[in-house]
């Protein structure tokens, strides 16, 4: 029975026995699941009707689901390609009685499927069943013992176990007793263990899986009872496939042929050449399917959940690949469609999106590849990779830890794993940090346990009097304040902090609120004062200010931003998905899941759409309610973000719902005009939109207008000019030269000064590169500089310039676009170049 063939047969059979055939559900789980990151189990869609909060279609249904498992404790990843049955992304058949039949009626079903469908040998069956918990209060499931007595099975074939036979697909939720058939594939697949069992081995293999849903699995390890048992089961089809074709692994199936035999023959290396080559194709194999149908569903490779997962599938499917000599990962998806096309149309709709999002993160990645596995090379003859060298592999040149980790495995190395994470959360602590570490941990002891929480009235009031509840030293000239009460909106959702002013009380002056910590729910104020005036002191009255300057137009650009998602959602599609903000006074910033550069004609669309919106002066509302209402409304949230068991809703008419915890305007109409400043590409699937609202849209359009003028000008003087004969650019001489994907490094002989600035834009331009380093001596002095793209606003060419300086004996600064150092060591040089080479390509990998 081919793999088809047995998906149909499967759904035939239940139909046939009443049961509805309902579709496989998307792999992302409903927005109301929030327990796993993708479908994990045939079930997992169903859960509402276990619970009976939602009424099925049917008391029976049957369905073949997609499953993926890698990521957190349900996750076979490690397990790919090492053993003959373990694959992350695959596909479960399954029949399900909501209320319906039970015990007795499931085994009857599974014991025909099995045995006069299947033609599987009865005295080749095993059963398990599980042996009761007295900590869950769960006795022996006697029940399914006697079934399984019933339908032929001897009690020596009967084996009792514990966890492995009570199902759950998260920490809390439907869950229940279970029991699993197992079939032994003969001697030929023996471990030589005289106690070999279910499980042991892959001599007897699980294949179907009947699990009794009767309880409600809730915080506290408690059991709850469903309103009614339920039942559902998963048969795998790799699996089941496995052993009716009599093969020695699910990846000898004709499931899988298409894809082996393309792997093979493209590789030039065969799939049982070594342990090596075995791998590689069982890797490539899974993790093709897996990334095929996740990118068609619109998760595409990136650094965060979801997204995290398909780049960690798919780079390692990439070095698999480099092992067995196999270029071009992209067109392994082509394959996968023509193997699996038919059973799932929707690969064939989205084969061009999925072949060109693959071709770029494998373009990308290939280069990180080379440069880490050089490094990581120099690394064979240590007994142990430490965790600076492993900080270094990952912060300096992009290579993943996870697999670092399975080189060092595989070649018998430790890897100091624990470090290495305690260096990056210090790395992220530092980047996050806004000062001195010591003066944010003073911060946090005004807030915890036993303290006060400050109650923030910023959405309402801009405006309080207000006490002082406690204060603390921050350094120099700034006190850490607590307030009683606080209009000061703590950064956070991408909309930075109010800033503003405290006036004590009896006193007149103003006092700068430069900066306001959330720690949580909870906040302090960083306050500049001015000697002689004293500090404040716990108890003093306080009125405190917000500038309405800087609130106004931050939290005109925060709707904006609602506005904007929604308008690239109508224009482009709903795979678009907000990647990150940033919503400052002066403009805002959104990034965005999509593959292509906007066209003009989409970017004149979405602009207009959240104009129109602005001109309708569509009220805006905010209000809390329960997570689960919300989800119902349809808001909007973010994958990944931490939600209370109640959220803030910010509703703008019928057109946006979004959770939102910023401050917003009262009506569209106090936007105002809104403007696209720039769109680019932010990385592999993702995009960014810098625009203005209100009166810096006004600033821009008036400073157009007059560019437009001065265009007219100067094309007058330009035709005039280009009538004149021409002479040929020159430009200083380049004694050195390296250029990796969009970052050129060069030491050119003596220019200084503007002249190097020029040279450094010309040669930007000339060599399309999105990052230059460029380094130049005369007299015994250094000249570097460092020219980014306007695209790259994640990277600071002043940060950067900084790090280098040290390397010629000097330092500098800049724009965060445009920087300059100077020294004098001119020994210095090559090193500086390929430091600031290797700094840049590594962030833009």
């Amino acid at each position: 029975m081919t793999t088809n063939e047995l998906r149909e047969a499967f759904q035939r059979f239940y139909e046939e026995r009443g049961h509805l055939r309902v579709p496989g559900h998307s792999l992302i789980p409903p927005a109301e699941d929030q327990t796993t990151l993708f479908i994990i189990a045939g079930m997992q869609p169903f859960k509402p009707y276990f619970l009976r909060t939602k009424e099925p279609p049917s008391d029976r249904v049957v369905s073949v689901q997609p499953c993926l498992r890698a990521g957190g404790k349900d996750n076979d990843l490690d397990e790919v390609g090492r053993t003959d049955r373990h694959c992350s992304f695959f596909e479960m058949m399954g029949n399900f009685s909501f209320g319906d039949y039970y015990k007795d009626e499931a085994v009857d079903f599974a014991w025909e499927w099995v045995t006069r469908v299947l033609g599987l040998e009865p005295e080749r069956l095993w059963a398990t069943v599980h042996e009761g918990d007295p900590m869950l209060e769960l006795a022996e499931d006697g029940v399914a013992i006697a079934a399984w007595q019933r339908v032929g099975i001897p009690s020596e074939r009967i084996v009792r176990l514990g966890k492995d036979n009570f199902w759950q697909a998260g920490e809390t939720g439907p869950c229940g007793q279970c029991t699993e058939i197992f079939y032994d594939r003969g001697e030929r697949y023996a471990c030589g263990d005289p106690n070999c069992g279910p499980g042991h081995c892959d001599r007897i293999m699980e294949i179907y899986n009947l699990v009794f849903m009767a309880y409600d699995l809730q915080p506290g390890n408690v059991l709850v009872p469903l309103p009614t048992p339920n039942v559902d089961t998963g048969n795998g089809i790799e699996r089941t496939a496995c052993v009716l074709q009599d093969v020695s692994s699910v990846f000898d199936t004709d499931g899988f042929l298409v894809i082996m035999d393309w792997i093979e023959r493209e590789s030039g290396v065969a799939y049982n050449d070594s342990q090596v080559s075995q791998r590689a194709h069982r890797v490539l194999a899974d993790h093709g399917r897996a990334v095929t149908f996740l990118i068609a569903e619109g998760i595409e490779p990136s650094n965060e959940g979801r997204g995290y997962i398909c780049r960690r599938l798919l780079r390692r499917a990439i070095y698999q690949a480099k092992r067995i000599g196999l270029d071009g990962v992209h067109r392994l998806p082509a394959v996968v469609i023509e193997q699996m096309g038919e059973a799932y149309p929707m690969l064939r709709e989205h084969a061009g999106q999925v072949e060109r999002i693959v071709r770029a993160e494998e373009e990308k990645f290939s280069e990180t590849l080379a440069r880490g596995m050089k490094v990581f090379e120099d690394l064979a003859g240590q007994e142990a990779i430490t965790a600076d060298d492993a900080f270094a592999l990952v912060a300096t040149y992009g290579f993943p830890i996870e697999l670092a980790q399975e080189l060092a495995e595989e070649r018998g190395q430790a890897l100091d794993l624990d470090g290495f994470r305690d260096l990056m959360e210090q790395h992220r602590e530092i980047s996050r940090g806004s000062g001195d570490d010591t003066a944010q941990q003073v911060a946090a002891q005004l807030v915890g346990a036993g303290k006060r929480a400050t109650e923030f009235v910023g959405y309402s009031k801009t405006d309080v009097l207000t006490a002082v509840l406690d204060t603390a030293p921050a350094g120099g000239t700034r006190q850490f304040v607590k307030l009683e009460q606080s209009p000061f909106y703590a950064a956070g959702g991408g909309q930075v902090s109010d800033r503003g002013y405290l006036i004590a009380d009896g006193d007149s002056e103003k006092l700068d609120v430069v900066e306001v910590l959330k720690f949580g729910d909870d906040q302090v104020l960083v306050v500049d004062f001015s000697p002689p005036h004293p500090m404040l002191t716990p108890g003093t009255r306080v009125q405190a200010v917000v500038n309405w300057g800087d609130r106004f137009p931050t939290q005109a650009n925060h709707t904006a931003t609602h506005l904007l998602h929604q308008a690239l959602r109508d224009v482009l599609g709903d795979h678009v998905k907000q990647a990150g903000s940033a919503v400052r006074p002066d403009k805002l910033r959104f990034d965005f899941t999509h593959e292509h550069q906007l066209t003009p004609e989409q970017r004149e669309r979405v602009e207009r759409l959240v104009n129109e919106r602005v001109f309708e002066a569509i009220p805006v509302r905010t209000y809390i309610t329960p997570i689960e209402e919300a989800r119902k409304l349809g808001a909007m949230m973010l994958f990944g973000e931490k939600y209370g068991d109640e959220v803030r809703v910010v509703e703008i008419g019928d057109y946006s719902a979004e959770l939102c915890g910023g401050t917003h305007v009262r009506s569209t109409a106090e936007i105002g005009p809104f403007l696209i400043l720039s769109e680019g590409s932010v990385g592999s699937g993702a995009r960014r939109i810098e625009a203005v609202t209100a009166g810096e849209a006004w600033t821009v359009l008036e400073g157009r207008s007059k560019e437009l003028e001065d265009v007219r000008v100067e094309l007058e003087q330009l035709k005039r000019e280009a009538k004149k004969p021409k002479q040929a650019e020159t430009g200083p001489n380049i004694l050195w030269q390296d250029k990796q994907g969009k970052v050129f490094v060069a030491e050119v002989e003596g220019v200084r000064g503007s002249a190097l600035r020029d040279f450094s834009d010309q040669v930007r331009q000339r060599e399309g590169a999105a990052a230059v380093v460029l380094a130049s001596t005369e007299n015994g002095k250094v000249a570097l500089v460092v020219n980014l793209d306007q695209s790259l606003a994640e990277l600071d060419a002043v940060a950067i310039v900084r790090e280098l300086g040290p390397l010629i004996g000097g330092g500098g600064g800049g724009r965060p676009t445009l920087a300059e150092a100077g020294g004098k060591n001119v020994d210095g040089v090559r090193n500086a170049l390929t430091a600031g080479r290797d700094r840049l390509t590594a962030a833009l990998a």
